[in-house]
């Protein structure tokens, strides 16, 4: 499959780079070759001697050859004298980050764990029956990783697999233009590719050459769909689709975004639904969700108790992404301890640092969050809940509240009123869906964190007074 460039592909790593020392190490070990393995030496011994800042120190982690700690006289007290001693760079630890990679989407096949019934039905969809496709779901639920491998399937079929990406200001043209020098064209279709790329073009310009001058099966893939806010491409898309259908061309769309069905991304003309595969990207259920745990930890030669594997799945709430972020902050923690192994302390302290990196990044949904589960500390469980079935639903409503409810804690006349209560504390989180009779959250990772937030005991106590320690900063200044 080829990554179309729509100012989102990585730059090619240079040649040289931090690393390039591993690759001058000695290939043999104890007397036997190795050629194909690359060997690390034993780190030195760590000098236990505090760093100085003032003494210009030597390549290496020990003193100088020839320092003599006896002779050297004493050394003047500085900042330096408190500084720790740096420790070796962890290999483990890197092997960790590569593991649990929640950085980049899947692209193996192998690695794509709970979706083996998707990428059949995408392949009989739209290699087989050469319908359009929709994929959309929740954000972190894997769409990405299952359009890519499914484009490396479509390429083992024969097809050409194009892969690109929409951003908000993406229109008709400029959504479609940087396929035209992938696509495999005629001579005279080359020619004419080369004229709409450098001019404009509308949808009857473009079907034209996708019917006439292709020469092979081609399936543009086109992500994050959902950032084209405007409603003209939307509708050109649909057109697009809709002429490619009719006149029999080679090309097919697939289009990959975040939503609770295919209205939500494109407005489909009656005639055309039957040309389009829905595919929704489900929660993995929480068994793979453990196998893709196990998958990480082993990659990253670490084993993991079973109880902290179930803590880890079952805070994933189906999310692939979240199961590799809390695995990937469970599994930091053994490592820093020397350890090989997960437990469940471990998953805990891993949690707890998930969620203070999400803070970070999410300051002000956090906020929102923080504040909902602070002023209703008798409806926590109603609020917990709306976590939960918005990781599982993509959106939620009094009414879905009130059916998951009734269901967990048993039919109850108070259930409407919690709903009502719960969706009004997190309002300021939440935006509409397309009808206006459900709600999604703004920052669609939040679920899995605000579970974790009212997991926590609410707090009980104020914060210490720090009037005097304020007052003491504040002196000098009139009038104090």
């Amino acid at each position: 499959m080829t990554a179309i460039d729509h100012d989102f592909v990585q730059p090619p790593r240079s040649e040289g780079g931090t690393l390039d020392w591993l690759r001058t190490l000695p290939r043999k070990l104890a007397g036997v070759d190795k050629s194909d393995e690359r060997t690390i030496p034993a780190s030195p011994p760590i000098d236990a001697t505090p760093l100085l800042l003032e003494e210009l120190a030597p390549p290496s982690f020990s003193r100088s050859a020839g320092s003599d700690p006896e002779t050297d006289g004493a050394r003047p007290l500085s900042m330096g004298a408190m500084a720790q001693p740096l420790k070796p760079i962890s290999l483990r630890r890197d092997s960790i980050y590569a593991a649990f990679n929640t950085a980049m989407p899947v692209t193996d096949r192998h690695g794509l764990t709970g979706r083996n019934a998707e990428l059949e039905k995408l392949v009989e969809s739209i290699v087989v029956q050469r319908k359009h496709a929709v994929i959309f779901g929740t954000r972190g639920s894997g769409k990405t990783s299952l359009a890519r491998v499914f484009g490396d399937l479509a390429d083992e079929a024969g097809c050409v697999a194009l892969y690109g990406s929409a951003n908000g200001e993406t229109d008709f043209e400029t959504l479609f233009r940087p396929f035209l020098a992938e696509l495999p064209m005629s001579a005279a279709g080359k020619e004419k590719a080369r004229a709409l790329l450098s001019g404009s073009f509308d949808v009857p310009r473009l079907a034209s050459l996708l019917v006439e001058d292709v020469r092979q099966r081609s399936i543009l893939i086109i992500d994050e769909y959902d950032r084209v806010h405007s409603e003209a491409p939307r509708q050109d898309v649909a057109a697009l689709m809709k002429l490619l259908t009719d006149l029999h061309s080679p090309v097919q769309l697939v289009l990959v975004g975040i939503a609770s069905d295919i209205d939500g991304l494109i407005a489909a003309h009656p005639s055309l639904r039957r040309h389009i595969a829905p595919q929704r990207v489900n929660p993995i259920p929480t068994p793979e969700l453990a196998r893709l745990l196990l998958s990480c930890s082993d990659r990253a030669s670490l084993s993991i108790d079973l109880e902290a594997l179930d803590m880890l799945a079952n805070a994933a709430m189906g999310s692939p992404y979240h199961a590799r972020l809390f695995g990937m902050q469970a599994a930091l923690i053994p490592e820093a301890a020397g350890r090989t192994r997960i437990t469940p302390a471990d998953v805990e302290a891993g949690l707890i640092a998930a969620l203070e990196g999400w803070t970070d990044m999410s300051a002000i949904t956090h906020g929102h969050l923080a504040r909902a589960l602070r002023d209703a500390p008798h409806n926590r469980r109603m609020i917990a809940l709306a976590a939960v079935v918005a990781s599982q639903s993509y959106a939620i409503s009094q009414d879905l509240l009130v059916q998951a409810g009734a269901e967990l804690f048993g039919p109850s006349d108070r259930l409407h009123g919690e709903a009502a209560d719960a969706l009004a504390r997190l309002a300021p989180a939440l935006a509409p869906t397309s009808g206006g009779q459900s709600w999604m959250f703004e920052d669609t990772l939040a679920p899995q964190f605000l579970l974790l937030m009212a997991k926590q005991p609410a707090p009980s106590t104020i914060a210490p007074n720090r009037t005097e320690e304020m007052r003491a900063m504040l002196k000098g200044v009139d009038g104090l």
